[in-house]
């Protein structure tokens, strides 16, 4: 009650100006305390809603190219599905890369195949060759692996000369095939 006698002993244009600031208060502290929560959670959801939207977008867009890159898949599938056990699929790349060395008119020095990697979703097969040749056959041999069916890949080649008085090269190759199983 004392606290109203403070207020009465103000004049009016004080009490205009007070009851003014209390309303400004008000309206600031509802502003942060309500308003401004608000606001902030409904920028958060628009942005949310605009990223779900993309990817919506972009999973229809894959959805639509479903049945293209089905067939695609299978016309593939066939270069690297396993079809047999580790050494029948390791027979397979020998067989394959002595083929390929006598259409190239390459010497196979040496042929060691590794032991299969298991690597995420597929089986990569590693097999290092040792050829001796003229440079020009061994680029053929080369070129022809890595345009075989079996889609052998040459990752790594080291070149030597046999001898330094003949043309004889004697390359060392690391090839490769991944396979799924």
């Amino acid at each position: 009650m004392g606290d109203l006698k403070v207020f009465d002993k103000f004049s009016k244009k004080e009490k205009l100006w007070l009851v003014i600031a209390a309303i400004f208060i008000f309206v600031a502290a509802i502003d942060r305390l309500v308003v401004s929560p608000i606001n902030t959670r409904m920028k958060q959801l628009s942005q949310e809603i605009k990223i779900k939207e993309k990817q919506l977008a972009r999973n229809l867009r894959n959805l639509s190219q479903k049945e293209t890159v089905s067939k695609e898949y299978e016309k593939y599938m066939k270069y690297v599905k396993k079809i047999g056990s580790n050494e029948e699929e390791v027979a397979r790349i020998l067989s394959a890369i002595e083929s390929l060395a006598r259409k190239s008119a390459v010497y196979l020095v040496d042929i060691k195949p590794q032991a299969p990697k298991d690597i995420d979703f597929y089986r990569e097969y590693v097999v290092e060759v040792t050829v001796e040749g003229e440079m020009e056959s061994i680029v053929r041999f080369l070129y022809e692996l890595n345009i075989s069916e079996q889609l052998l890949r040459a990752e790594k080649l080291q070149i030597n000369l046999k001898e330094k008085a003949t043309s004889v090269i004697k390359a060392g190759i690391i090839v490769t095939q991944v396979l799924v199983p």
